[in-house]
């Protein structure tokens, strides 16, 4: 490391005064690396944490799981009332339809229609049509 230092001085001696300033706090960087204290309240401080990063990255890791449950449901709500699957039709600046892609844009998907839609039509004329 120091022969590549004393190359760099050598071929320019602007950034020489950079490295002299610097050699001190080198040094000092290296006699404190040689002396490791270990500290065991900060040694049990720095295990607790990492408990907690575990859990928390546990988490994190459900939480795209879920997200990722909902955007393929989302998505396949939209196929199946024909809309768009970025904005369902309310975002003009949207690079899929630019907000043209609403309810019935699109030629429904029937399979995701007669899972998701269909039921929810007999339902609604069960209780609205057929009252006896």
């Amino acid at each position: 490391m120091e022969a590549y230092i004393q190359m760099l001085k050598e071929q320019n001696p602007e950034m020489a005064k950079y490295f002299e300033m610097m050699q001190p706090m080198m040094e000092k960087k290296e006699t404190i690396e040689e002396t490791p204290f270990i500290d065991l309240e900060l040694e049990e401080k720095i295990k607790k944490m990492k408990r907690i990063n575990q859990k928390l990255f546990a988490i994190i890791e459900e939480l795209k799981a879920q997200l990722n449950f909902e955007l393929s449901q989302n998505d396949d709500i939209a196929k199946a009332i024909g809309a768009c699957t970025e904005c369902f039709g309310e975002n003009i600046d949207c690079t899929e339809c630019f907000g043209t892609g609403k309810p019935g844009n699109n030629v429904p998907d029937f399979i995701l229609f007669n899972k998701y839609v269909q039921p929810a039509i007999l339902k609604y004329n069960k209780h609205y049509f057929n009252k006896n």
